[in-house]
């Protein structure tokens, strides 16, 4: 009987390793392997492979938290206007900021730049978040509350309800991802 000599992963020399990755052909173990469509690979490669796929460019970063943050201040500010509305609008405004921001960066890609554009419509929105709720503030520190106090709120509201429907819509047409049966 023919004995085979026992493989190690490149990554952990104490473990066994059955597995090749089909790239570089080292020895990789369950832990290291990471399964693709169409074999095993081992994490290094998977990065190098991944990194084809980022087309940023370092302006691009600049272009979509500009683009990003003012559009969505404003789609905060109007958030305050159209109120019970902004559920139904919200999610077609993140769509118009994430289709602004790819059109303007000419269809360049990068995971990091989907992250950009996320802080980017957070942080647009803040500002209007801020002077919308210094009413409320105020009538809180002059020891006024009830109902005019709960009145004074809503707005902050309807811009947190915009933010929790509109980020995602935006980061979903931003970043390509498609939800399919």
């Amino acid at each position: 009987m023919i004995e085979t000599p026992t493989t190690f992963c490149y990554v952990h020399p104490t473990r066994e390793a059955t597995l090749r990755c089909k790239k570089c052909d080292r020895y990789i173990c369950s832990s290291c392997a990471q399964r693709t469509p169409t074999g095993y690979m081992c994490k290094e490669c998977v990065r190098e492979r991944q990194k084809v796929f980022d087309t940023a460019e370092w302006y691009d970063y600049v272009i979509v938290f500009f683009v990003a943050s003012i559009l969505s201040g404003i789609g905060a500010a109007f958030s305050t206007f159209l109120s019970f509305w902004m559920i139904f609008l919200a999610p077609v405004v993140g769509s118009l900021i994430a289709n602004a921001a790819r059109w303007l960066i000419k269809n360049r890609r990068s995971r990091s730049l989907n992250i950009t554009l996320i802080v980017s419509m957070i942080l647009g929105a803040l500002p209007v978040m801020l002077l919308s709720g210094l009413p409320a503030l105020v009538m809180l520190l002059n020891g006024g509350g009830g109902f005019a106090a709960f009145s004074y709120f809503l707005p902050i509201v309807w811009q947190i309800i915009y933010l929790v429907i509109a980020v995602p819509s935006a980061f979903s047409q931003f970043s390509g991802l498609v939800f399919r049966k």
